[in-house]
């Protein structure tokens, strides 16, 4: 099951009894080295911020439990590690909604939208190519679910059969589909991706189990028929060689999962069990 990264805090995701039942700022680069927030106490070094004043994550705008719009504000577990980076450099977090596509390339960073990407990251070896990745902060693992308890049942199933699954642009579980052999058609974001699988666009759709789950609650007819157990960990982006930045968000992760805060932020978005 899904889990906060081995490292860190306790707690497995369930993906729910009930599913198994059934189934921006526009700073140049060197306007972002004119601004730095103050060192942390016996943190790290001044990092240099796109806004001064403001830690500026991307994140992408609607991924649950990880980023949503939630009360006029974005809310989500995303959401509340970047506040906690952000308070340890004593200034504000300010989020900017992007396309995946930019944010996992590293665009968003490379042009100074962003001074973090917060957004269900998988750190992977072609993303490490374009930016640096912190410590990671969860572990999460792939499913396979379909509209209803009579769809393909198993991944090896839609590659046999194969059937149309949804997968999102860029995301491990694209890269998954192709691997395995599937007929994979994209989606830009989650919202579409899901609302193609309901719409019957697509077979089902393969995509990490906890945002899986996040959508079941809103459609109790989606059915996880398979998970698959790989190594997709999630973690924090900054800019190539922002070293100052990295020892920011790493030393703020190391704070959170020795005061238990990861862990509280963790069960608060992500149905949880004790071991």
């Amino acid at each position: 099951m899904p889990r906060p990264s081995c490292r860190r805090a306790a707690g497995l995701l369930s993906v729910t009894a009930a599913l198994a039942l059934t189934g921006c700022s526009d700073g140049s680069a060197e306007d972002a080295a004119a601004s730095s927030a103050p060192p942390a106490d016996g943190g790290p070094a001044a990092v240099a911020l796109v806004e001064p004043g403001h830690l500026t994550v991307c994140s992408e705008s609607n991924y649950p439990p990880f980023e949503m719009a939630q009360g006029g504000e974005m809310v989500g577990l995303d959401m509340d590690l970047g506040r906690e980076i952000a308070e340890d450099l004593g200034v504000e977090m300010k989020n900017v909604t992007l396309a995946f596509e930019s944010i996992q390339s590293g665009a968003a960073l490379d042009t100074g939208q962003c001074d973090v990407a917060i957004s269900a990251l998988s750190i992977t070896e072609e993303r490490q190519t374009v930016m640096d990745f912190s410590d990671p902060y969860y572990d999460n693992e792939l499913g396979l679910v379909t509209d209803g308890e009579d769809g393909v049942g198993s991944i090896a199933g839609a590659r046999d059969e194969q059937v149309r699954v949804g997968v999102m642009q860029g995301t491990v579980g694209e890269t998954q589909a192709r691997e395995l052999g599937l007929n994979a058609v994209q989606f830009e974001d989650a919202t579409t991706l899901f609302t193609g699988l309901s719409t019957g666009s697509v077979d089902a759709v393969l995509d990490d189990v906890t945002a899986i789950a996040q959508h079941a609650e809103d459609d109790p007819d989606f059915v996880v028929q398979e998970t698959a157990a790989l190594d997709d960990r999630l973690g924090v982006a900054v800019k190539k060689g922002d070293e100052a930045m990295l020892r920011a968000v790493d030393t703020t992760l190391d704070r959170i999962e020795e005061d238990g805060t990861l862990e509280q932020i963790v069960e608060q978005w992500i149905p949880v069990q004790e071991n």
